[in-house]
C-alpha cells in the first residue's frame, strides 16, 4: 500500500508538469487563432486551430488519467471532494476547447463558425479561471486548518510548559 502511494505520487508530479506545459501551449495556440481570426489570416489561424486542438486533446487525455488516480487514491483513502471538482472543472474546460477547435478545423463553409469556435474558447478560458480562483481561495483555507489542527511544534511545546 505504501508503495502504491508513492507510485500515484510520482505519476501525479509527471501529470502535473505535464498539464501545465500542455496547457500553456494550448492556451498560447488559441491565442493565435484569434489573432490570426482578427489579423484576417486564415491559414494561420487554422494551423494555430489544429495545434490548439491537439494540445487540448493531450490535456484531456491527463485529466482523464488524473480522474482514474483520483479514484485509485479515493479506495486508498487520501483523495478529496475538492481535487474532485477541480479535475472536473479541468475535464469540463477542455471539452470546450476541444468543440471550438473541431468547429474551426471543419471544412464548412459558414461565416458563424469562427464565432461558434471563438465563443468555446472563451467559455474553456472562463471555466479554466474559475478553477484557478477556487483553487486560490481553498488553497489558504486548507492551510488554515492545517496550522489550527496541528500547530507549530515551538509554539504547541510553549503552551505545554505554561499549563
Amino acid at each position: 500500500m505504501y508503495d502504491e502511494k508513492n507510485k500515484l505520487a510520482h505519476r501525479k508530479k509527471v501529470r502535473t508538469y505535464s498539464k501545465r506545459l500542455v496547457t500553456t501551449l494550448s492556451t498560447i495556440s488559441f491565442i493565435g487563432y484569434i489573432a490570426a481570426l482578427v489579423l484576417n489570416i486564415p491559414v494561420l489561424s487554422l494551423y494555430f486551430s489544429i495545434a490548439g486542438t491537439i494540445f487540448s486533446t493531450l490535456s484531456f487525455a491527463l485529466n482523464i488519467w488524473s480522474l482514474n488516480d483520483h479514484f485509485l487514491q479515493k479506495q486508498l483513502g487520501v483523495a478529496g471532494q475538492k481535487k474532485l471538482t477541480k479535475i472536473c472543472l479541468d475535464i469540463t474546460s477542455n471539452v470546450s476547447f476541444l468543440i471550438g477547435g473541431i468547429a474551426s478545423i471543419l471544412p464548412l463553409e459558414s461565416s458563424i463558425i469562427p464565432f461558434v469556435s471563438t465563443a468555446f474558447f472563451i467559455l474553456g478560458c472562463v471555466i479554466m479561471a474559475a478553477n484557478i480562483v477556487q483553487t486560490m481561495i481553498s488553497k489558504p483555507q486548507i492551510e488554515e486548518n492545517n496550522n489550527v489542527k496541528g500547530g507549530h511544534p515551538v509554539i504547541l511545546r510553549q503552551l505545554e510548559l505554561n499549563y
